[in-house]
């Protein structure tokens, strides 16, 4: 059995190809990743943001246990309603594994009353996208600096952005211990066109 993670999958969400520089065709990339690389034993962590809108036909259509850890985008259901018709095994809104805390949203340290990382673990979140890169020049780069500036800031965060991962899933240990592989290195200047 392997524990993989994914996060902002963002199926039927038209424009996040546009914030985010997606190809075209993301979703059925995603899609394809994921019924390529899972098996029924193994365990898939989605740490938010699965859909927007409509609930896909295609939701959870792919091997092995599926856990989530909601995000923005999945708080207009409840964690029962997302086990229950959602096709979730299980759905939280932070969990602790293996030592790390997930969560959608980077940790605020200013309003950790709940979780203190602990020497050598990480916060692993998603919804931060390609940010060290800016969303597209039309999607809002100005609150994009200061998600920058926290990154820098703190450094037990990491961020799972699937525009890394070529929108595959990740071994969770493959992450944890290499997450520089799935990561940009840093903001770049950006070209003007």
């Amino acid at each position: 059995m392997k524990v993989y993670l994914i996060a902002d999958t963002h199926f039927n969400h038209a424009n996040i190809a546009t914030y985010c520089d997606r190809p075209p065709d993301f979703s059925e990339r995603i899609l394809k990743n994921l019924r390529q690389v899972l098996t029924p034993e193994d365990t898939l962590i989605h740490i938010g943001d699965v859909y927007i809108g409509k609930k896909p036909p295609y939701l959870c259509d792919w091997p092995g246990r599926k856990i989530l850890v909601r995000g923005n985008h999945d708080q207009h259901h409840s964690c029962t309603w997302w086990m229950e018709k959602g096709g979730f095994d299980f759905a939280c809104d932070a969990m602790e594994f293996r030592g790390h805390v997930l969560t959608h949203e980077p940790l605020n340290p200013e309003n950790i009353n709940f979780v203190t990382p602990q020497m050598g673990a990480f916060n692993i979140h998603g919804h931060l996208h390609n940010i060290w890169h800016g969303f597209h020049a039309n999607g809002g780069e100005k609150e994009n600096e200061s998600w920058r500036t926290q990154r820098l800031r703190f450094a037990w965060q990491l961020l799972f952005a699937i525009e890394y991962t070529n929108y595959m899933p990740v071994e969770f240990e493959k992450f944890t211990s290499h997450p520089d592989r799935y990561q940009a290195r840093g903001p770049r200047a950006r070209t003007q066109s």
